[in-house]
């Protein structure tokens, strides 16, 4: 399990990216960093608690019993398939276009800016 120091995220995998440093072919510097917020300072972390009830684990792996196992990967699927539908909404689309277009642009524009000129066709 991993920690990030800057924004407080435990995660289990880190993201990889590489950085080229302007050249065309390798050896290229890989980094490590957090799939939240992108930050390098990344701590590891050994489980010492069950990962869904929170008792002291005795030398075992992440789950403190067969049913916590059980439960544990049951509730995670359903958290992992509550944030699919949500990644997918209507809403979530639109948030992500307009973070996308004002990164892409250099502009600042808040959601209703962005889809009333989009709607005139006035954007670039």
């Amino acid at each position: 399990m991993y920690c990030c120091t800057d924004c407080g995220a435990e995660f289990e995998y880190v993201e990889i990216v590489f950085e080229t440093h302007g050249l065309s072919t390798p050896p290229y510097e890989r980094i490590k960093r957090c799939p939240a917020c992108h930050g390098t300072e990344l701590t590891y972390k050994e489980n010492t608690h069950c990962k869904f009830c929170g008792s002291r684990l005795n030398g075992k792996e992440e789950y403190c019993s067969e049913k916590c196992k059980k439960l544990g990967e049951k509730y995670y699927a359903e958290q992992t398939k509550r944030r699919n539908l949500f990644k997918n909404s209507s809403v979530a689309v639109a948030v992500r276009e307009v973070a996308e277009y004002n990164k892409a642009h250099s502009t600042k524009y808040s959601y209703g800016q962005y889809f009333a000129l989009k709607a005139s066709g006035g954007l670039k």
